[in-house]
């Protein structure tokens, strides 16, 4: 089946766009984004799966309203025949200049939630190195995956009020990855193991931080005896200074969480770059975005991947302020950090996931 993506001279299978060169039915390519202002006031994250071997496309808005209340918005369609549009139900995503500029946009909706951003790519992508994982001989990841640095414009609209987004106060970080990905779907039946069976006893560590005249990207898997399984990560230059990334090649932290559960509060990290030089990063949150809104670790009996039908969508807005919630609806999180470094102030996202037995932080 031919698509629009197939007039462009990028092919290196034997194929068509309309499919992956594996039968895979983990096989996914991801898109997320985050958008979050200096205080605490809002914080906006959406994105997109494509599931070819599952014929299935989804997607999620959740927008975080001064810490309080938690609005999110799930949607899945059939992938094909519309296969080469990222968009589904009011939610689209559109390459207007790559590595610069994307479009993200939510329309109006039933939920009273909805969104036109702008990502303004301010710093360069870094490029990870790939993941790689096999358990009872089946491959259970094999991914890659860029992130990137910028800030933000447009708006934000949640029950009628209107927040507007603009560069000077708005950051932003979005990445793309592409590959074989665990935990896709509901679990496979008649298997000795699921793909997740491994995820235990470990902390699972994604970080982006900019400063004006620099940023760091991380993915850091630490096993629950101190053992390092993953470390991939750069500091980079601003968009057009043509600076070579420097890697990242050790990390040193000290997390603080909130009482009862593994939900990060404040952190101390410093990290050892290839040229020998360090940065230590001070980190203190300044809100959460609760990815479980947007079916990430599952929610509700939606799963990314997980076929729903030709058109679905679901959501609900969560009083974080309530007993229980931000322990209920803790998973993988977007904590949103002020940091410091050298005397100078910047911002990031911190995605720091305990799956226990993690004794060093007492879980």
């Amino acid at each position: 089946m031919l698509t629009k993506f197939d007039e462009l001279t990028c092919h290196q299978t034997i194929a068509t766009f309309d499919g992956p060169a594996t039968s895979d039915r983990a096989w996914a390519e991801k898109l997320w984004c985050n958008v979050h202002d200096t205080e605490g006031k809002l914080v906006l994250a959406t994105g997109f799966g494509i599931y070819p071997n599952r014929n299935v496309i989804d997607g999620f808005g959740c927008v975080n309203v001064h810490n309080e209340v938690q609005h999110n918005l799930r949607l899945s369609r059939e992938l094909r025949p519309r296969i080469d549009e990222i968009a589904l139900g009011p939610l689209s995503y559109q390459v207007l200049e790559p590595f610069r500029r994307i479009a993200i946009r939510m329309d109006e909706n039933d939920r009273g939630l909805s969104y036109d951003i702008e990502f303004i790519g301010t710093f360069d992508p870094g490029e990870e190195e790939p993941q790689f994982g096999r358990s009872a001989g089946r491959v259970h990841v094999h991914t890659c995956r860029y992130a990137q640095l910028g800030r933000a414009r447009g708006w934000v609209e949640v029950d009628g009020t209107r927040f507007d987004i603009d560069e000077s106060s708005h950051f932003a970080q979005r990445d793309h990855s592409w590959g074989i990905r665990m935990g896709v779907g509901a679990p496979e039946q008649g298997v000795q193991e699921t793909d997740v069976a491994t995820y235990i006893g470990m902390m699972i560590n994604w970080l982006t931080v900019q400063f004006e005249d620099w940023g760091a990207y991380l993915y850091y898997i630490e096993r629950h005896d101190g053992r390092v399984q993953r470390l991939s990560g750069s500091v980079v230059g601003r968009a057009g200074e043509a600076k070579e990334p420097i890697p990242i090649t050790g990390v040193e932290h000290e997390y603080t969480y909130h009482d009862g559960a593994p939900r990060m509060k404040s952190g101390h990290v410093v990290l050892t770059l290839a040229d020998g030089s360090t940065r230590a990063l001070e980190m203190r949150e300044l809100t959460t975005m609760y990815l479980r809104g947007g079916a990430y670790l599952g929610y509700k009996g939606a799963a990314h991947g997980l076929w729903l039908g030709p058109s679905w969508s679901d959501g609900e807005s969560w009083r974080l302020s309530e007993p229980g919630v931000t322990d209920e609806t803790h998973g993988l999180n977007d904590t949103v950090v002020e940091v410091s470094s050298d005397g100078k102030k910047g911002y990031g996202i911190v995605e720091n996931l305990i799956l226990p037995p993690f004794p060093r932080y007492g879980f």
